[in-house]
């Protein structure tokens, strides 16, 4: 299911602290550059995963084949900014410097009070993941992230029903027009899938405007 599938950004920090390099011919005349490629922080908390895939993590494959499929965990993930590094990368990160070991391992970071949960090795399960998520989320989101994920399970149940519906129809219109059917019975099954697209289109709709979330901090 589409909706179940995660997209990540791949960054080498998400540090915004800014570095001084001389730029004159002593210190004194050194200004500020910021470090390359850094996460731009955003009202959004920030989920790191932390892996070399390249290399291969022991027990990536268990990772994202169970916890990453959760329903829960891949559907409360859209409250987060999602994103990879690598773990050398990590460990150049002056705000991520020395969390944690494992790998792979999660870290989530609350935008503020820039604290950081890790999970790694026992507690990298989903029921601890979404926990955490949902602790996090409700710190900056007014909105529970629970009742958004238990809201949007519904609507993709309601969309598997509109699209197992569409198919009878459209199965039933192929073997009238194939039969040369009457014009009525045709009419009236292209009527019931238009009204069909339309509940699709507003579940859509619904399904967008659920995660428009509010910020406590307005």
């Amino acid at each position: 299911m589409a909706e179940l599938n995660i997209s990540w950004e791949t960054v080498q920090t998400i540090s915004t602290e800014k570095k001084a390099v001389v730029t004159g011919e002593s210190a004194s005349e050194a200004t500020e550059e910021a470090p390359a490629s850094p996460l731009r922080w955003t009202d959004k908390p920030i989920i790191i995963y932390v892996c070399d895939e390249a290399a291969g993590c022991e027990g990536f494959d268990k990772f994202e084949e169970v916890t990453l499929k959760d329903e829960k965990v891949a559907l409360g993930m859209k409250a987060f900014r999602r994103v990879k590094m690598h773990p050398d990368d990590v460990e150049k990160d002056t705000v991520l410097q020395g969390e944690g070991r494992e790998v792979p391992r999660m870290i989530v970071v609350e935008p503020e009070s820039l604290k950081l949960t890790v999970l790694e090795g026992s507690k990298l399960k989903a029921s601890k993941l979404f926990s955490t998520m949902k602790s996090v989320a409700g710190k900056v989101f007014k909105e529970k992230l629970d009742k958004l994920v238990d809201e949007h399970l519904k609507i993709l149940t309601e969309q598997d029903q509109i699209v197992n519906a569409q198919k009878v129809i459209n199965d039933k219109l192929g073997r009238l027009r194939g039969e040369n059917g009457k014009d009525r019975d045709i009419a009236e099954l292209e009527e019931e899938g238009k009204e069909l697209n339309e509940q699709m289109a507003d579940l859509a709709k619904k399904q967008k405007d659920l995660w428009t979330l509010t910020p406590k901090k307005a």
